[in-house]
């Protein structure tokens, strides 16, 4: 089967005092889902992250991890390994054969407010605290790391990573 390599984005915001996540509702799949995309043959998948957020919500995001700390390099440049990484199957459509997405999952801040609705894909898009995320129609995957990203901010747990603004 055809594999793809894509990026997923769980944009947390830092502006309010009940963290909340952006949600886009795709037209594809008719579900609420986290901004993301297929990476370019010239990116690597932080440049494809920080590309496809700002297609599809207009957002400036910094990256952040609760399970990776920078490694500084001399010789080389290091890239964060994503939060998550998993296969997705994705059924075929009158457009595409069936195929799968290798997604590279990251997790992001913001401080900005405002986004930019991207009609083109997206029916629409919408802040909402991370509990209340739990009860919409959300891919299986998405659902158990949004969960797993509440249980990490509830029990305090450390960032290790925080790209420099």
């Amino acid at each position: 089967m055809l594999k793809q390599f894509t990026t997923s984005i769980f944009i947390i915001n830092k502006f309010e005092k009940d963290l909340k996540i952006l949600l886009i509702h795709h037209k594809k799949f008719n579900r609420w889902m986290v901004p993301g995309g297929h990476i370019e043959p010239f990116e690597n998948q932080i440049e494809g992250a920080i590309r496809e957020v700002k297609e599809e919500t207009g957002l400036n995001i910094k990256l952040f991890s609760f399970l990776h700390k920078e490694q500084k390099v001399d010789d080389s440049e290091w890239i964060l390994p994503p939060e998550y990484f998993y296969q997705q199957s994705i059924p075929a459509s009158d457009k595409e054969i069936a195929h799968c997405h290798l997604d590279f999952a990251y997790l992001s801040f913001t401080k900005e407010t405002e986004f930019i609705f991207n009609s083109k894909e997206t029916k629409d898009i919408m802040w909402v605290r991370l509990d209340d995320s739990l009860k919409l129609n959300l891919f299986a995957g998405t659902r158990n790391i949004i969960h797993e990203i509440i249980l990490k901010f509830n029990n305090g747990e450390k960032i290790l990573f925080e790209q420099e603004e």
